[in-house]
């Protein structure tokens, strides 16, 4: 596929002009179908394209074989709610106040204020669905529905948290929801709105609540994984992209939609980080970084693997340039236009990418080195800059963190530094407590969604 006449194309349409860069181009094509599949706390290493040797996943392999794998790509946060605000908004968590985790008794969430993915595409003519997790508020005004989805399939947040109950739109249609049943039915109402929506561009985010503890799947899939109860849940995943996949093929949609597969932070008490350093809620490496593999034949060839950093916060820009939509120009968007990274292997966009944790910036990396700021012992976080002891990795010759070069590279550590300094300047009227984890005792606190059905 080839972008420029695309975007020219895209412009003459919706009389909209995108902030970023177009690829040398001569054909045209229609706007692509847009899939998301954002996994719950799936790792690195948990795919077979990455290496996995004790699950198998066919279907998510199959994506990464027939389009594109970025090796370092990395989630927008190393929990649930901040990595959902970044992919959504294509920016830093901490901008949209999402830098913590949404609790059942928390009373905010997205604000109106922000503008998403589905609002950009359904502004370029697309139809907007979700299905599955949300995890950015449950009141009315932070539903996905005030958010740009025309339809919503799924749950408000994790499943470790009640009441845990599945919604169409605002219903509830069971209570708790059957967690064995849930892959089979977000990959049936999935097909379903694909189905629905064939005739015209859609944009589709199917975020599972799986492989996130507790762990459930039906009895055929038990059994079936070398990995245990964690392996059979990832391969049931995996049949539900496989049941998505499938639907393309006989709708005859494949060519022109991109889909992609990635997780919204690394693994949690199980599953593989592969070669990266910690897991979810970490700091280093394997917190943030995570599978990514598209595919979408009409523009990117099959096989193509690229190692150049990119994060969430790309998305959407690179779907609004994809749809012929505007950037926000507003309001900083942090996330850079990677459709070059995907087609051909370009150099990334970033000169250098934050990783937050919750309010702080814990660490940041350029294109050779990661300097770390803080971590954790125990149950207690180091902060490295107050005891002298930064860490410095050179992720060319050690990507799995191991040892410190910040005696050898005095004048990288000064540069990065500078740049975590002048962002915690821009960020510092957003620092924000986070709600405290367990319930509460006061009765007259809400807990779980309160909305009004429609």
């Amino acid at each position: 596929m080839k972008f420029e006449s695309f975007l020219i194309a895209g412009l003459t349409v919706f009389g909209l002009a995108t902030c970023t860069s177009a690829s040398n181009a001569e054909t045209e094509t229609e706007q692509p179908n847009i899939i998301v599949i954002l996994a719950d706390d799936l790792g690195w290493g948990d795919v077979g394209i990455n290496g996995a040797s004790m699950i198998k996943t066919p279907h998510i392999d199959r994506i990464g074989n027939e389009g594109v794998r970025l090796t370092s790509f990395y989630a927008g946060a190393n929990v649930c709610t901040p990595s959902r605000a970044a992919l959504l908004t294509g920016r830093y968590p901490i901008r949209s106040g999402m830098q913590h985790v949404i609790m059942p008794h928390s009373q905010d969430g997205l604000p109106q204020s922000e503008i998403t993915v589905p609002e950009l595409l359904k502004d370029a003519g697309y139809a907007t669905g979700m299905v599955g997790k949300w995890h950015l508020g449950h009141a009315d005004e932070y539903w996905p529905t005030a958010h740009g989805f025309e339809e919503f399939f799924g749950v408000a947040y994790s499943n470790d948290m009640q009441p845990f109950d599945l919604y169409e739109e605002k219903t509830v249609t069971e209570s708790p929801a059957d967690q064995t049943a849930l892959t089979d039915r977000y990959a049936a109402a999935a097909s379903d709105f694909i189905r629905e929506n064939a005739e015209a561009p859609f944009f589709l985010y199917y975020a599972e609540t799986f492989p996130h503890i507790p762990l459930f799947t039906p009895a055929r899939a038990n059994g079936q994984s070398e990995a245990g109860h964690y392996g059979d849940v990832v391969e049931h995943l995996d049949h539900g992209v496989g049941v998505i996949l499938e639907t393309l093929d006989e709708l005859d949609l494949a060519d022109n939609t991109l889909i992609l597969v990635t997780s919204d932070n690394g693994p949690w008490f199980e599953g593989d980080a592969g070669p990266y350093r910690d897991r979810k809620g970490g700091t280093h490496e394997g917190g943030y970084r995570v599978p990514f593999l598209a595919r979408w034949p009409a523009a990117i060839p099959a096989g193509t693997v690229s190692d150049e950093m990119t994060m969430a916060i790309d998305l959407l820009p690179t779907f609004a340039a994809m749809a012929g939509a505007a950037v926000p120009t507003d309001r900083v968007i942090d996330g850079k236009d990677i459709r070059d990274v995907m087609q051909s292997g370009a150099e990334s966009p970033h000169d250098t990418l934050f990783f937050f944790n919750g309010n702080n910036v814990a660490a940041v990396r350029d294109k050779q080195f990661r300097l770390v700021l803080s971590t954790y012992y125990k149950s207690f976080e180091v902060p490295f800059e107050q005891f002298g002891g930064k860490l410095l990795f050179d992720l060319v010759r050690d990507p799995s963190e191991r040892f410190s070069y910040v005696r050898e590279h005095p004048e990288v550590v000064a540069r990065l530094q500078s740049e975590v300094d002048a962002m915690r300047i821009e960020i510092a009227d957003q620092v924000k407590e986070p709600i405290n984890p367990f319930p509460p005792t006061d009765p007259n606190i809400l807990i779980g969604p309160q909305l009004d059905e429609e």
